[in-house]
């Protein structure tokens, strides 16, 4: 028997082969002719694994679940084959965004060369200009090219329009000459620090403001929807400064979207517009939207006294209209008029506003305690808008928080100073907190159903804000349950389901969905931080320790994620920070 050698009749048949030539002793003996065939070592050499991946290659999916990846851009294999095309991300993915701005930069510039090289040969070519324009300011022709340079929506008015024909806002008029331009104060002045990227049409804007005004606290009727969408300016559906104020939002949430910084003097057009039109005759239900939208812009860009000014005006608003949540119908089941709904939802948005500054900024309380009574039995008479409309979730959610740290406090009174308290006090604190925690495990069923089909039918904003609210109100069990964590084994164990539950909707949460997030999960997540620091004061095992430094780990990522994006986060970090070195020290 020669050894070494098969033929491929053997082999396929899985038979021990002898090796002789022409014909081996086994296809010699077969009933019928067989192809005795042999093949060379090369030929018959396994074949050649791929090059060994450098380390860091694999996408991030392959790598948090430990799964063999081949890298293959967009996708991987294994990622293609799961369905999980969308998790499919390399490292270099987190810095295209950085690399799109340098791109559209180096693009804008060229424009802008371009732009005004055209301008000094249509000057030498011609001597009489149509517009007397300052000495001190730029000579500038609204070209197709410039109106990419304008504000969005300054587009509808350039092209086919003469100079004299554009608002204001765009043109600084002075008495003495109507058309001239202003170098001082004029947003056409491009400033070369601030613009990073061309910028989209205005209808963008308008439309990015619209997929996420659930987010924002907005609620408009389907027609008021569609008149912004369009900028109708007209009044027939929606009052003018709503259009303006969604372009405002809207050109602000592009910006923080893809980290670039306009000349300051498109968003202060756009609010002196709003002042404007505020100015007019506004019903007091738009003007409470406006302030509210107002507020939030500011707080945005950390501009506090300005957006402290804006919930005093709101307030005064809603005090000086008589603007309650007890609104009559003429029927018992009868359904809400659009007006009703959208005053309920611009209440709910500015007692969000109110108690979430409460929560972050620890600003004194402005509305009255008649408002939070009134706001509680909203999602029992209307509970049809209760129970889908997005703004009264979100409140209703940080006002349960807001109650269990209020009912929280009043426990750590009666533990450290129960002489103190009576009997009655103390029956009175049982029944309060009896009565909230089967508010908030109310509210956290009903959210969690939302949110999962939201999550299914692939409805991502809607999906985001409810599990914004589902960590907010999850916070405020755990809270409840650590009141009684060290008397209760219960208690303790559904603590812990609780944080176990808030840290895996956390880690869901992708890095472009911070934005559109709120600074009270700063406060959330330090409270969980401070839940399982209480932990640690019982017997823990190894594993058990290991796992705690992984939920202490996503607290640490994800809070650090917010205060990049968002502001006042940074005590919530700072505290986190603190209680997770401290787990980390230990052995």
């Amino acid at each position: 028997m020669v050894s070494g050698k098969t033929c491929s009749a053997c082999r396929s048949r899985k038979v021990r082969c002898d090796g002789m030539e022409p014909t081996c002793g086994p296809c010699s003996k077969a009933r019928r002719q067989m192809e005795c065939v042999y093949i060379s070592a090369v030929s018959s050499s396994p074949t050649q694994k791929g090059p060994l991946l450098q380390k860091g290659a694999a996408c991030y999916a392959c790598r948090r679940k430990k799964k063999k990846c081949d890298a293959i851009r967009p996708f991987c294999t294994t990622c293609k084959i799961a369905g999980k095309e969308h998790d499919c991300q390399y490292e270099d993915n987190v810095e295209r965004s950085l690399t799109e701005a340098l791109i559209a930069h180096s693009r804008n510039l060229e424009q802008r060369l371009a732009v005004y090289e055209s301008q000094a040969a249509s000057r030498s070519a011609s001597t009489s200009r149509e517009e007397v324009v300052e000495a001190s300011a730029p000579a500038i022709e609204l070209s197709d090219t410039l109106s990419d340079f304008l504000p969005p929506f300054a587009a509808p008015f350039i092209r086919g329009t003469s100079l004299s024909d554009i608002p204001s806002f765009f043109i600084n008029q002075s008495p003495s000459r109507p058309s001239a331009l202003r170098n001082d104060t004029n947003p056409l002045s491009i400033n070369h620090h601030h613009i990073a990227a061309p910028l989209p049409n205005g209808d963008d804007f308008r439309a990015l403001f619209l997929s996420h005004h659930g987010q924002l606290g907005v609620c408009l009727s389907q027609a008021k929807l569609e008149a912004i969408m369009v900028g109708d300016l007209s009044s027939t559906t929606v009052h003018p400064v709503l259009v303006h104020a969604a372009q405002l939002l809207g050109f602000r949430l592009w910006q923080e979207k893809t980290r670039t910084v306009y000349n300051p003097g498109i968003e202060e057009g756009q609010l002196s517009l709003i002042k404007q039109a505020l100015l007019n005759t506004v019903d007091p239900v738009t003007r409470l939207q406006v302030h509210c939208m107002l507020a939030f812009y500011f707080l945005l860009r950390q501009f506090m006294q300005e957006g402290h000014e804006q919930l005093v005006q709101a307030v005064r608003t809603v005090t000086e209209n008589n603007m309650t949540f007890n609104i009559q119908t003429e029927a018992p089941l009868q359904e809400l008029s659009s007006q009703a709904k959208e005053q309920i939802c611009a209440l709910c948005q500015l007692m969000y506003l109110e108690k979430a500054a409460n929560l972050v900024l620890n600003d004194p309380p402005m509305l009255t305690v008649q408002y939070e009574h009134e706001f509680r039995a909203v999602p029992y008479l209307f509970a049809n808008l209760s129970k889908n409309n997005l703004v009264i979730l979100r409140t209703r959610s940080v006002s349960l928080l807001h109650q269990t740290r209020a009912i929280s406090a009043q426990w750590t009174e009666l533990i450290v100073n129960p002489q103190y308290t009576s009997s009655n006090t103390q029956d009175q604190w049982y029944t309060d907190y009896w009565n909230l925690m089967e508010e908030v495990s109310e509210h956290i069923s009903s959210l969690n159903t939302s949110m999962l089909k939201a999550t299914f039918f692939h409805h991502r904003e809607h999906g985001l804000v409810l599990k914004l609210c589902l960590i907010i109100t999850l916070t405020a069990s755990a809270e409840l349950h650590r009141l009684l964590a060290n008397n209760h084994i219960e208690s303790r164990l559904k603590c812990l389901d609780m944080v176990f539950e808030i840290v895996g909707i956390s880690r869901s949460l992708q890095d472009d969905d911070y934005i559109f997030l709120d600074p009270v999960l700063g406060i959330c997540w330090s409270m969980v931080a401070s839940v399982l620091k209480e932990e640690h004061a019982f017997a823990m095992d190894q594993f058990s320790l290991v796992h705690f430094k992984r939920l202490f780990h996503v607290l640490t990522t994800s809070a650090s994620k917010l205060h990049r994006t968002l502001p006042y986060v940074d005590g919530s970090l700072e505290r986190i920070s603190a209680i997770a070195s401290d787990i980390e020290e230990l052995p």
